[in-house]
């Protein structure tokens, strides 16, 4: 093959006009600057599940939902709940994996599937949680034992209401 093929050869003219150009080739080759955080850069500390109980209206962010969380080593809840780290609890280092303290505040109703918080003024817990109002339909069909303690909570549940 002669030079002139070489040269008459669009291709390799373009090739050899690149390696020519220094500035173009490094601009060519940079790579774009990110515009979003990789998953793994994000920030597991901050809550950003929200949860909102359906019978006292509470609002909080959490940061997790599930039966495991990755920060409560060893924990295995019964069901999926709605779980944050300890607000006043420093954490432990990065690079330690430590059991941290945590807060479980409520799950889904076993019957209507609301989020309910574990307060006893909206959720009673009988082989799975539920809100007093799907607990009250229910309570016939339950031991007497439970029958008996979710009527108590459900009387204190209307004292306190007429208090306020």
């Amino acid at each position: 093959m002669s030079q002139d093929q070489i040269f008459n050869d669009d291709d390799a003219e373009s090739d050899l006009r690149l390696l020519d150009d220094d500035g173009a080739d490094i601009q060519r080759l940079k790579l774009p600057a990110p515009t979003e955080k990789p998953e793994d850069d994000v920030d597991e500390r901050i809550a950003r599940i929200e949860f909102h109980c359906s019978v006292c209206n509470m609002h909080e962010l959490v940061h997790y939902y599930g039966k495991e969380p990755p920060f409560g080593l060893g924990i295995r809840f019964r069901e999926d709940s709605f779980v944050m780290r300890d607000p006043f609890q420093a954490p432990p280092p990065r690079w330690q994996s430590k059991a941290e303290y945590y807060v479980a505040l409520g799950v889904k109703c076993a019957t209507c599937g609301k989020p309910v918080c574990k307060d006893a003024a909206c959720s009673f817990y009988y082989t799975q949680t539920y809100c007093l109002p799907c607990g009250s339909v229910q309570l016939k069909s339950w031991p007497v034992e439970a029958q008996s303690k979710l009527r108590k909570q459900l009387a204190a549940s209307k004292q306190k209401e007429q208090s306020n």
